[in-house]
């Protein structure tokens, strides 16, 4: 197990808060913003910082996994109470996308006819007289 100083232990849970500046968190411990860089270099340092921003993570996703549910039907309830064309159009395109995935590419279909490609007539004739023996046998 690592084992953090106070300092440390204090400037890891301001870096993991993510609100103040390095500067700030410096001033609050004490320690000039020097040292915090040279700590985000030490590997007992980096291992415990990124340990907690890893559990800050994991307790964010279960919260908003919770809230999820609920927030579905909020949206669900504007888009169905809006009497604003737009909002509801953003809510139900918000819901499709996060549903279906959002497009991202598009298909380009080239609508001019090659004339220079010659069809034999014997190939068709041959095809037509097939597809008529097929039909006469069902």
């Amino acid at each position: 197990m690592i084992i953090i100083d106070e300092r440390k232990n204090k400037v890891i849970n301001d870096l993991v808060e993510g609100v103040k500046t390095k500067t700030a968190i410096a001033k609050d411990a004490g320690i000039s913003r020097q040292a915090i860089y040279d700590w985000l270099n030490d590997e007992d340092f980096r291992t415990e910082l990124d340990r907690r921003l890893q559990q800050r993570k994991v307790f964010v996703e279960k919260v908003i996994d919770s809230k999820l549910e609920d927030a579905v039907s909020e949206l669900l309830k504007l888009a169905s109470t809006t009497e604003n064309a737009r909002v509801k159009a953003q809510v139900l395109e918000y819901i499709i996308d996060r549903g279906l995935g959002k497009p991202t590419s598009t298909h380009k279909i080239d609508t001019t006819s090659n004339n220079n490609k010659q069809v034999d007539k014997d190939i068709l004739d041959a095809e037509f007289e097939e597809w008529e023996v097929d039909k006469d046998e069902e």
